[in-house]
């Protein structure tokens, strides 16, 4: 049996390793953490020469934009005043190729100048596989945007009379010649998309009432001329990590320039694929993205934790107010917000044309914005909704879909360009929805478990294992001086016996006529001889 000076040992032993291994979990827990914030700083942050840097300049996730149209199936009677019947068409699928171009990083290493370029490439094989209905010679209808552009134009004060009269006698001298205007433009999916002529266009174009003499719903290549002259300027995080990725400048300008209050116009936010990792990992802060297809910044708020490929990330999605008009929201005035909820107004920064940008099918939106079409696809939050998914500890985008949908205001008008514009129907009608969509590549994902990752779990766990360690040697230690102190507590009756014992032996021995009869251990009877 082990003796009670080995057990008080051992109970030393274990109190001494046990505070031991709890002061290294609890004291050593942060100069780990710091160890690995800074080890993440230095790999996340934009340095020449480094593999982050390489990759930010040129992307390894190419993404992919998947564009969907809306064709008008009635334009006749569209054009005489019903309700246009809308079908989606596509998606049509197109790789992204994003380039930064005279990358260069200033003498104290805060700032990258660069210069971007995107160029779109049609990925037939990703369109088949998904729809073979729609092709890109097939022709459909949409609104006639320049004629509802003209229109517009027309109706502003600040135009001179002479522009006015020019553009007046423009249109009247085209109908004469090639027959009334229609209410819809037609052409194919890929002349709509990348360009196609069109008369209304090159006259505004003559004018320098347009960039372009084409018609188009989107450009393949930079189309703002300071894109090509003035550079973008971002944070590299080196100053601060929380400005990581953040512009300073978009194309040489610190203000998008046409919203109604200067809170509006800044652009503040990074370009949606890189974030500080210490605002993604507090998951009260919003993140803000600057998108240049809005013309603004916009907030995104965490949603919640989930998983891709087996990375934990955590779920970045637009809040609700962001998109409410100012009766909900009335800081959204900047923003022109004075028509439905769920709407962003981009008359202003789109040269007057009466544009409209909601989340696809009007998610989230008015429900009377569908009033006035006919559409049959109902919106969908796990299909239609924008969402970006963010490694907590790097803030490294490893999964995202941009989801946004364009839409034309029409509204009848009486005015001396064409009398074709008095048959137009008030409504919002939807022209293209792109969802915009990358994800982690395997390398990648292999490069960050390796070298981020894993290094970062190794140390959590080790740090609990340490604890648990430190509790089980504590308990051990208690328990085992716990039953020391119950085995004394019995034993001080058993002393208590033996000497009696030896006493009552002792008075024996001086009466030789009595001996002693001990009935058991512990009763301890005397008799005497006579009996």
């Amino acid at each position: 049996m082990v003796s009670f000076k080995c057990q008080r040992i051992s109970i030393v032993v274990l109190v001494v390793l046990g505070g031991v291994f709890l002061v290294l979990s609890l004291a050593g827990r942060r100069p780990l953490t710091n160890l690995i914030d800074n080890q993440i700083k230095q790999t996340v942050m934009l340095r020449p020469g480094s593999d982050t840097f390489s990759k930010w300049v040129d992307p390894p996730i190419s993404p992919r934009d998947d564009m969907y149209l809306f064709n008008i199936t009635n334009p006749a009677e569209y054009s005489k005043g019903a309700k246009p019947h809308l079908e989606v068409v596509g998606p049509f699928v197109y790789k992204k190729v994003e380039l930064k171009t005279d990358a260069n990083v200033s003498g104290d290493g805060e700032l990258v100048y660069y210069h971007d370029y995107e160029k779109y490439y049609f990925d037939e094989n990703a369109t088949r596989a998904i729809q073979n209905t729609t092709r890109l010679d097939d022709v459909i209808f949409i609104p006639n945007i320049p004629l509802i552009s003209v229109a517009t134009l027309l109706s502003q004060q600040n135009l001179p009379d002479i522009v006015k009269k020019i553009i007046e006698g423009f249109i009247e001298t085209y109908e004469e010649s090639h027959g009334v205007l229609t209410l819809t433009l037609n052409g194919s999916v890929h002349d709509i998309l990348w360009g196609m002529p069109d008369p209304i266009m090159a006259k505004l174009h003559d004018l320098n009432l347009a960039p372009s003499s084409n018609f188009s719903l989107q450009s393949n290549g930079s189309t703002d001329p300071a894109a090509l002259t003035a550079a973008t300027t971002v944070h590299t995080g080196f100053a601060d990590i929380n400005d990581i990725g953040t512009y300073s400048r978009f194309h040489g300008r610190n203000s998008s320039g046409c919203w109604g209050t200067p809170e509006a116009n800044v652009i503040n936010g990074t370009d949606g694929t890189q974030f500080s990792p210490l605002r993604i990992y507090n998951k009260t802060q919003p993140v803000s993205i600057y998108n240049e297809q809005l013309y603004r910044s916009v907030d995104m708020e965490f949603v919640e934790e989930t998983s891709y490929s087996g990375i934990t990330c955590y779920s970045h999605r637009i809040p609700a107010w962001a998109l409410q008009n100012v009766t909900f929201n009335p800081s959204n005035a900047g923003y022109y917000a004075y028509t439905y909820n769920g709407m962003l107004n981009l008359t202003k920064c789109s040269g007057g044309i009466p544009l409209f940008v909601t989340k696809p099918f009007f998610l989230d939106a008015d429900s009377r914005l569908t009033a006035n079409i006919s559409l049959n696809v109902k919106p969908n939050k796990t299909l239609h909704d924008t969402y970006l998914c963010v490694e907590p500890y790097t803030g490294i985008v490893i999964d995202g879909h941009k989801r946004i949908q364009i839409s034309v205001q029409t509204q009848a008008q009486n005015n001396n360009i064409t009398g074709m514009l008095q048959y137009l129907r008030d409504a919002f009608v939807p022209i293209i929805y792109v969802d915009e969509h990358g994800s982690i590549t395997r390398d990648l994902k292999s490069t960050l478990r390796s070298s981020l990752l894993i290094p970062v779990q190794v140390v959590h766990v080790l740090v609990y294992v340490v604890l648990a360690m430190a509790t089980v040697m504590l308990l051990a230690a208690l328990t085992l001086g716990v039953r020391v102190a119950l085995l004394r507590y019995r034993a001080i009756p058993e002393r208590e016996d033996d000497r009696r014992v030896i006493v009552r032996e002792e008075e024996i021995t001086s009466d030789s006529e009595q001996y002693l009869s001990i009935d058991g251990a512990s009763k301890g009877k005397f008799y005497d001889a006579a009996d």
